[in-house]
């Protein structure tokens, strides 16, 4: 036979053998399946057995299927006494169809082990921490309770975790163990743990940056000598990284060097660039095109006062202004400020120019963030047949609250705000006048991709002369954040002269259904209402719509047409907003 027929009739025999081999490999299956159990530990008793893990081992052959296939029965029955079942019944069978192999169980549980006695034993002065007191009296392990092992071991980590975020670092469990007689289906578990002193902070040192040591003390949650808590080192770090001085902010406890009853922090500080500059466009229907610009010097000194200036442009609204930011002023106030802006207004009711130079300071109180403000406003306008130019000495105190899931796509949260402000004849302002206004706004999910988000203003201002009030401080309607289908600022009480001139009064509100069918995509239907007043008898306003909505990475998107119901005459409104729901 010639040498190149033999070679080529071998390689033939190899390429059939080793396709026969792939083939039988390809075709050979191994399934388990385990009954009498819920399906949750099914999966996993199924996981944990040694024939599951190694169903798609090239060794699959059936002496090898039926070694793991008896193994089965004792793994089975060790894992459920994790359970607490300590006497299950377990039956099985391997079938085997063709190359396809199917390992079947069959368990049933029996009686499970109880806790006849949970004895947790605390020494040292974790015995007197009110932490440790309100875990043991809610602890999750109970006489008359199945037994489960995995539940001891995430009690026993429990402790573990609430000694070390709490400072007790020489702390060790001196008894950990779990007592079962299986014939009595009784079971004691006994947690001895010793937890040593409780650590203190030590005295911290700040390294070296930009702003003070007397300033970052300021940020500091706890005194040296305080109690240790992991809570006043997360609390500590998330107030320095908010301060807007720092890109990176590390705080570590240092155990390994714990002495004398105390542990020290260490710090990373990054500083973030001593300037800022920003600049923005965008589109409103209210505003028009608009331009943003800014800069922000981040720490004029080491006591970390703050400089911006900001010009805002538009085909409404023009302004230019100025912040000195005092921050950390004190334990109750947290930021006092100076600020000046000169503003340009022009809508289709009234134009005005106005300059304010005043300071303002800011708190925390009650759970609500709260603003005090003193200014001197000058301002000239036109509204209406008035043309005056008013100067006034305005205090003002205003008080809000926000509250949300997600800052920007809010399925559950709202905003509310009250603010109180006036001037009198007798302080250098030529008019007298007090002001409230009550703003407020709620959503609220419904299922997966639908919400009802309401919104409402109220407002009401006395004034010893109107016609001296200037446009800025009047009530008008109107808009994409009032009453949409009719233009910004385009209702209110008219004048003499059939223009509007804004009201004395406000009141508006909105209720909006959405649904987001298409992931990202969705639409909303709506109705606004409302309008400013002089007084009871002056006519409400009403709008219906509907509007297209796309969460976009930098918020939700909101096109919107509506149309004014008291005026037939009055063309459908197209309104568009970009930003966060609150």
């Amino acid at each position: 036979m010639p040498i190149t027929l033999a070679i080529s009739q071998f390689l033939a025999l190899c390429c059939l053998l080793f396709s026969l081999t792939i083939q039988a490999q390809e075709e050979t299956r191994l399934s388990v399946e385990i009954t009498g159990v819920e399906n949750t530990m099914a999966e996993t008793l199924r996981n944990g057995l040694t024939i599951e893990r190694h169903k798609n081992s090239e060794r699959i052959s059936q002496r090898y299927v039926e070694k793991l296939h008896d193994a089965s029965f004792e793994e089975l029955a060790t894992m459920l006494t994790v359970y607490g079942y300590y006497d299950p019944t377990i039956t099985g069978e391997l079938q085997q169809s063709e190359n396809t192999w199917t390992a079947l169980y069959a368990i049933e549980l029996g009686e499970p082990v109880l806790l006849k006695n949970v004895d947790i034993q605390l020494s040292g002065e974790a015995q007197t921490d009110p932490a440790f007191t309100d875990l043991l009296a809610d602890f999750t392990l109970q006489p008359e309770q199945q037994l489960n092992h995995q539940e001891y071991e995430s009690a026993k980590k429990a402790i573990l975790r609430l000694a070390a975020s709490r400072g007790y670092f020489d702390g060790e469990f001196t008894k950990t163990s779990i007592e079962v007689t299986p014939e009595d289906k009784a079971a004691g578990i006994y947690l001895y743990y010793k937890s040593g002193p409780r650590y203190l902070f030590d005295e911290i040192h700040f390294p070296e940056t930009v702003i003070g040591e007397h300033l970052l003390s300021k940020l500091q949650p706890f005194d040296a000598g305080d109690p240790y808590t992991d809570a006043n080192v997360l609390a500590f770090r998330s107030s320095l990284s908010n301060s807007g001085y720092f890109d990176v902010v590390s705080i570590r406890t240092k155990r390994d060097e714990r002495h004398d009853g105390k542990v020290p922090l260490e710090f990373e500080l990054k500083e973030k660039p001593k300037h800022l500059y920003t600049a923005g466009v965008g589109y409103g229907t209210d505003t028009g095109a608009r331009l943003a610009l800014g800069w922000e010097n981040r720490y004029v000194n080491d006591r970390g006062h703050r400089i911006n200036a900001d010009a805002r442009l538009s085909q409404v609204e023009n302004s230019l202004s100025a912040d000195y930011v005092m921050p950390f002023w004190s334990d109750t106030i947290n930021t006092v400020g100076f600020n000046t802006e000169y503003k340009q207004v022009d809508t289709d009711t009234s134009e005005s120019e106005s300059f304010a130079i005043g300071s303002y300071y800011k708190r925390q109180r009650w759970g609500w963030d709260e603003t005090g403000s003193l200014k001197v406003l000058q301002e000239d306008f036109d509204v209406s047949d008035d043309s005056e130019s008013a100067l006034l000495l305005i205090p003002g105190v205003s008080w809000s609250r926000t509250w949300a899931d997600n800052t920007l796509y809010t399925r559950h949260g709202g905003r509310l705000s009250l603010a109180l402000s006036g001037a009198s004849e007798a302080v250098l302002s030529d008019i007298t006048f007090g002001q409230v206004v009550l703003r407020g706004k709620y959503i609220r999910a419904f299922g997966e991709n639908s919400r009802i988000i309401t919104r409402a203003a109220i407002g009401a201002t006395e004034v010893s002369d109107f016609e001296q009030l200037p446009s800025s401080l009047r009530f008008f309607a109107g808009g994409d954040n009032s009453i949409r289908g009719y233009d910004y600022q385009s209702l209110g009480p008219e004048g003499d002269d059939g223009e509007v001139e804004g009201g004395r009064y406000l009141a508006v509100g909105s209720l909006e259904y959405e649904n987001m069918f298409l992931g990202d995509w969705g639409g909303a239907i709506f109705t606004d209402f409302g309008n400013a007043y002089n007084s009871l008898s002056d006519p409400i306003e009403y709008s219906i719509g509907i509007g297209v909505r796309w969460r976009s990475p930098v918020g939700l998107i909101r096109v919107d047409l509506a149309k004014g119901l008291s005026d037939s005459d009055e063309p459908i409104g197209l309104h568009i907003v970009i930003g966060p729901d609150l």
